[in-house]
C-alpha cells in the first residue's frame, strides 16, 4: 500500500502546474487551452457555437487563432506570478478570471447587439488591464507577456464599440435627415 500512496503522490506532482520549472510552465500555458476545448464541447453539446471577432474582412478562423493564442501567454503570466506570495497568488486570480472570461466570451455573446456585445467586451479589457496590472506589481515580464493579448482585446473593443457608435443615433444617418 505504502508503495501505491507514494506513486500517486509523484504522479500528481507531475501535474502541477505551479511548480516552477519547464513541466510547469508548459502545463500553465496548455490547461486554459484544454479548458477551452472541454467548454467548446459542452457547448456543442448543448447547440451553442462560439462567436470569434475577425476584423477588417479576415475569415472567421483568423479571430479564432488570434482569441485562442492569447489563453497561453495568460497562462504562463499566471506561471509566473503564482508563486511570489500573496500579492503573486491575487494577480493570479485575478489572471485566472481573465482566462475564465476569455474562455466564455464567445459562448455568451452570440445574442447580444452590437453595443452589448462591446460593452461586454469592453467589461473584459478592464478586467485584463487590472490582472495586467497586479502581474505587473509582481514580477513586470508577466505584464509584458499579457500585453498581446490585451492589445487584441482593445482592438476588439475599440472597434466593436467605433461601429455601433457610428451606426447609431445621433451619429448615424437616419432616415429624417435623406432630405427631398
Amino acid at each position: 500500500m505504502a508503495t501505491s500512496a507514494a506513486v500517486s503522490k509523484s504522479f500528481m506532482a507531475v501535474l502541477d502546474a505551479d511548480r516552477h520549472d519547464g513541466l510547469g510552465l508548459v502545463l500553465s500555458a496548455a490547461l486554459p487551452l484544454a479548458v477551452f476545448v472541454i467548454a467548446n464541447g459542452v457547448a456543442e453539446i448543448n447547440g451553442a457555437l462560439p462567436l470569434f471577432f475577425s476584423p477588417l474582412g479576415l475569415p472567421g478562423w483568423v479571430g479564432a487563432v488570434l482569441h485562442l493564442g492569447v489563453l497561453p501567454l495568460f497562462g504562463a503570466a499566471r506561471w509566473m506570478v503564482a508563486g511570489r506570495g500573496d500579492a503573486g497568488r491575487r494577480a493570479g486570480w485575478w489572471i485566472v478570471a481573465l482566462m475564465a472570461g476569455v474562455i466564455g466570451f464567445p459562448f455568451l455573446v452570440a445574442p447580444l447587439d452590437s453595443l452589448l456585445l462591446s460593452l461586454v467586451a469592453l467589461a473584459l479589457l478592464v478586467v485584463g488591464l487590472g490582472a495586467m496590472a497586479r502581474a505587473g506589481a509582481v514580477d513586470p515580464r508577466a505584464a509584458m507577456v499579457m500585453a498581446p493579448g490585451m492589445a487584441w482585446m482593445g482592438f476588439s473593443a475599440f472597434v466593436g464599440l467605433s461601429f455601433a457608435a457610428a451606426w447609431s443615433p445621433p451619429f448615424a444617418v437616419t432616415n429624417s435627415q435623406t432630405g427631398a
